[in-house]
């Protein structure tokens, strides 16, 4: 039996400024080194599920499990939960070394010299792929990630996530709103 790297208890979130519920009474329980993809329209809740889990987003009742520890208090850079946003959120002002080592840094690693502005929608996407999974998290959470590149190279880095994510064991939750995108990389598509 598969052991439990995610647990949802009973987690909603309202925003208070508009009143708006986006999650009401969400549970549900996600298998260490799984591929599972939350598929749904804009608006359905997908990021905000994501930004609960990376701490960028606080639920407003129900508990967050994380590696059978309540998180709900944790904050994100102390939780084992990287992101991978659309935007790549790479640093400008640091070169590719400097991006992929950030997690890192403090570890004194010697850098290279390469700049981040010069590199394709591809290969930015790489470099933050990299930067994320540089020191194994547990969790990797991407945030419809694929949706900025053309198509031959979208399914090319379904191809590579989806290798990527079986070689290391590491747990991936993609949100998406294509389907054929998340019935081929996934081992269980959760529709919103």
């Amino acid at each position: 039996m598969s052991k439990t790297i995610i647990e949802f208890k009973n987690v909603s979130k309202t925003y208070a400024d508009t009143d708006t519920t986006v999650l009401k009474d969400i549970s549900f329980e996600l298998e260490e080194g799984k591929f599972y993809t939350l598929l749904g329209a804009s608006g359905s809740g997908k990021s905000t599920i994501l930004n609960i889990i990376a701490g960028l987003l606080d639920a407003t009742d129900g508990d967050v499990i994380l590696d059978n520890k309540r998180i709900n208090d944790l904050p994100a850079n102390k939780r084992n939960v990287h992101t991978i946003f659309q935007s790549y959120a790479l640093f400008p002002n640091m070169n590719v070394f400097d991006n992929v080592a950030f997690a890192l840094k403090i570890k004194g690693v010697d850098k290279k010299e390469r700049s981040i502005t010069k590199l394709s929608g591809g290969q930015k996407q790489r470099v933050a792929i990299a930067r994320a999974i540089i020191d194994r998290p547990k969790v990797l959470l991407l945030d419809e990630s694929l949706s900025a590149l053309d198509m031959k190279l979208r399914k090319d880095m379904q191809y590579e996530l989806r290798e990527l994510q079986q070689s290391l064991g590491i747990t991936f939750i993609f949100v998406t709103h294509d389907q054929e995108e998340a019935l081929a990389m996934s081992d269980w598509v959760f529709i919103m």
